[in-house]
């Protein structure tokens, strides 16, 4: 596979992510895109603090994500830049949704939100092993405080 078809495919693996998994809610589509060894790098808790700790394999990200599902459940994530290299992909998203259920410790508020974010992932086989995340967690808890 040359270097750009290998591109194209990290990228729709992205892609997948973003839009079965995220979108869709699709948790068991976690285990078709990601190594069982994955590290997400996402340092933002869900209050909006710093988190030093990192979501590991492919049930902490279901946890992490059925926890955001929770809080939002008409969350929806639009890739507004995907780009990649080699075994590397950026995606510049927003994610906005309803804050409809419990969530860093807030109950459900009502407020609408829109957070831009940045995803890197690094890929190998096809598989997602690695990412870093990175959103204004602080920025989107004071707006749903009001």
């Amino acid at each position: 596979m040359s270097l750009t078809q290998s591109a194209e495919r990290n990228k729709q693996v992205v892609r997948r992510h973003f839009e079965e998994v995220l979108n869709a809610g699709r948790l068991e589509v976690v285990d078709e895109l990601y190594a069982p060894t994955y590290v997400l790098d996402a340092p933002v808790r869900t209050d909006g603090s710093a988190d030093a700790t990192l979501t590991r394999g492919r049930e902490g990200l279901k946890n992490r994500v059925a926890m955001f599902r929770a809080g939002f459940p008409d969350i929806h994530f639009t890739l507004d830049d995907v780009m990649a290299e080699g075994d590397l992909v950026a995606v510049r998203y927003t994610f906005a949704g309803t804050h409809d259920g419990s969530f860093g410790g807030l109950a459900a508020t009502g407020r609408s939100i829109r957070v831009p974010g940045i995803l890197m992932a690094r890929l190998k086989d096809g598989l997602i092993e690695e990412a870093w995340s990175g959103f204004d967690g602080g920025g989107m808890m004071a707006e749903l405080r009001g």
